[in-house]
């Protein structure tokens, strides 16, 4: 059975009205370009935000920030945008992604973590290790999340809400307060 994706499932949930932000380090960089390709083809708007060349010595936490903040500033404008993050393991582009306000960030390593992280988690980022996975199974992961809607299940809503309080919250009084707004606001909402 093949792992790569039709033109018709990448296209299938999210759709090419998204733009995706992707960042890498010199470990992901083969596999960024592939990817950048692959769904610049797929009608994505494809925004590169580095590196532009190899550089054993280069530095992920820039580059996996800048995809972030795209991904973070899109949100903000309303537009649909979600990330990918690409580093040799796809751990320590996890956790700098996670460092913007407002991302969350997932490293997929399976097929069930990359639907998984958009179902549940709502994620709109995805770290993916290069030397970990074969670029054709990278690509799979990478159209299961783009395609793959968010389920808008309460329990999962209020999840998420927590965190993103937790996020913007200063003190721990300031971050109890703010849970409890959040447990009121979903069970308004549910």
């Amino acid at each position: 059975m093949s792992t790569e994706p039709s033109s018709a499932t990448v296209r299938r949930g999210a759709g090419a009205a998204y733009r995706v932000h992707l960042g890498t380090d010199h470990a992901g960089l083969e596999l960024s370009r592939s990817l950048q390709q692959e769904l610049t083809s797929l009608g994505y708007d494809v925004v590169d935000h580095g590196p532009t060349a190899y550089d054993a010595e280069d530095d992920y936490p820039a580059f996996c920030i800048g995809a972030a903040e795209g991904v973070a500033r899109d949100i903000n404008d309303n537009r649909p945008s979600l990330g990918i993050v690409i580093g040799g393991a796809g751990n320590g582009e996890q956790i700098a992604a996670n460092k913007v306000r407002g991302i969350r960030a997932a490293l997929v390593w399976n097929e069930s973590t990359a639907r998984l992280a958009r179902q549940h988690n709502d994620a709109n980022v995805i770290a993916l290790g290069a030397r970990e996975h074969t670029p054709e199974e990278c690509l799979k992961f990478a159209a299961l999340f783009l395609q793959e809607p968010f389920t808008h299940d309460s329990r999962h809503k209020r999840r998420i809400a927590q965190i993103a309080d937790y996020e913007t919250c200063l003190t721990p009084l300031a971050c109890e307060i703010s849970r409890r707004d959040a447990l009121a606001r979903i069970s308004v909402s549910a």
